[in-house]
């Protein structure tokens, strides 16, 4: 593979924009998934007895090997949609430096197959 500096000029954008979505000084992310709930409570004469239940957000992640769900509060919404939401943009910029590295191994692969052989 050939070293960064050698790369279109594309992979070198997506290479520098993970990095830097990466670094310490960069938005914070979270590799979850928001999931809305609707519950009832139990008690009784609340609004949720008459079938209108209570909505929540939670935090769907994997802590160690355990899938978690994290109650998020309405004032910490807006906090757990951007950590979802700056993972979603490290995944696409992965995916494109994974597709980009895949046509170069093809590319290289090809031209090693069309060498003659001694």
């Amino acid at each position: 593979m050939p070293p960064r500096a050698q790369l279109p000029p594309k992979d070198r954008a997506a290479r520098s924009r993970l990095i830097h979505w990466l670094s310490a000084a960069a938005q914070p992310l979270a590799r979850a998934s928001l999931v809305t709930m609707a519950r009832t409570c139990g008690k009784k004469g609340c609004k949720c007895a008459q079938g209108e239940r209570h909505v929540s957000l939670y935090l769907a992640s994997r802590i160690g090997k355990a899938r978690k769900m994290l109650y998020i509060p309405p004032e910490l919404e807006e906090l757990a949609r951007r950590l979802v939401h700056n993972q979603s943009h490290v995944d696409q910029l992965l995916e494109q430096m994974s597709q980009a590295s895949l046509e170069r191994l093809i590319q290289h692969k090809a031209k090693r197959e069309r060498k003659p052989h001694p």
